[in-house]
């Protein structure tokens, strides 16, 4: 901002001289035509006056040199401040460096070499030669050296656990955390395991949440996503045909938002549900409307219409509480709401509508 400035500044007091310069150049025309045609008086005055524009041409020369010497200053300053930012970024980076190769050891230190995990909590038990195990795989000698464990401890591990970045333990995920964090991170990590939401007959597969959309929408076989890629799934109101009594699932993107239509048996009762591929915390941002209802009747006016309106359910809830929430149908009802069609089975319709959801209590 000040070298900004400083050249407005000069650029000013160019100006000015050029101008005070074509001044004078007038005044010396003048003069030059006052030997002729001007008196004593009127020559000593263009004199007088050709004088102070000339002192006025220095005192500007001046200035200008002047804030020629104050940019330049500026300019050192400047330099200076970067040179010194930079020491400063690199002492940082050399710091960091040095901190993190001394996490590592200690990481490396305390490391199971059983289960080669940094354990998270103590007691970190110790056979009297120094080596570590963590609680879980301690047995009766020690994994490294066989001999007898005994009822050591080690306090310098477990202080060494609780001040080091813990890296995630899930496929794909590279973060180093502390320790608190951690515990966090692991319960919401993108890439944690999950299992596969679709009807466990079919599929039942765990995989990184990551990868659970592509998972469904290319080779799930208890999904409908590979083999009707024609049905649009990111269209809302959605409304989809089943037929027979085996329900698969079906992968839903509402704005980049990926979901999952599932179906799960409690006889007597057909669970439906739209299952959010995120955490329990993400599903209260939208609301989910399922409608059951006959193939015939494309209004949804009909007597034996079901409905359900409510939070999409976590991904990572627990199967036996999935089993309790969503739209619950009895089998009578379904067989009422169903179809018979001429080749066989019976079939029912269904409209999915998912929402961002707005709460009204202020």
């Amino acid at each position: 901002m000040e070298a900004k400035l400083v050249k407005s500044n000069n650029n000013y007091v160019e100006t000015k001289k050029r101008k005070l310069q074509n001044e004078k150049q007038v005044v010396e025309d003048v003069d030059e035509k006052g030997n002729e045609d001007y008196g004593e008086k009127e020559t000593e005055l263009v004199s007088n006056k050709i004088q102070k524009l000339q002192e006025h041409i220095y005192l500007i020369e001046q200035e200008n040199d002047v804030m020629k010497n104050a940019r330049d200053d500026i300019k050192k300053d400047r330099d200076a401040i970067k040179k010194d930012r930079d020491a400063i970024k690199k002492d940082r980076d050399d710091i960091k460096k040095e901190s993190d190769a001394f996490k590592e050891i200690c990481r490396d230190q305390v490391e199971c070499p059983v289960c080669l995990e940094v354990p998270t909590s103590g007691p970190v038990h110790v056979c009297p030669n120094g080596h570590l195990v963590c609680s879980t795989c301690k047995a009766a000698s020690c994994p490294t050296c066989r001999t007898n464990m005994l009822s050591g401890k080690s306090l310098l591990a477990v202080t060494v656990i609780e001040n080091i970045e813990h890296e995630c333990r899930h496929e794909d995920c590279e973060e180093l955390l502390p320790l608190e964090e951690y515990k966090l991170h692991l319960k919401l990590c993108p890439h944690r395991s999950v299992r596969c939401p679709a009807p466990q007959e079919f599929c039942g597969k765990d995989l990184p949440l990551s990868k659970v959309y592509g998972h469904i929408m290319r080779e799930c076989k208890g999904s409908l996503n590979a083999k009707n890629k024609r049905v649009p799934n990111d269209e809302f109101p959605a409304k989809f045909s089943f037929r027979g009594n085996k329900y698969r699932g079906f992968g839903l993107s509402w704005k980049g938002v990926h979901l999952y239509l599932s179906f799960d048996k409690v006889p007597p009762f057909q669970v439906i549900n739209v299952q959010l591929i995120g955490n329990d915390a993400e599903c209260k941002d939208y609301e989910v409307n399922i409608t059951v209802h006959s193939p015939v009747d494309g209004e949804m006016k009909g007597k034996n219409v079901q409905r359900f309106s409510g939070e999409p359910l976590a991904i990572d809830m627990e199967r036996e509480m999935k089993k309790q929430s969503g739209l619950i149908v009895s089998f009578l009802q379904m067989e009422k709401i169903s179809v018979k069609l001429n080749d066989g089975p019976i079939a029912f319709a269904m409209t999915i509508d998912i929402k961002k959801y707005k709460s009204s209590i202020k």
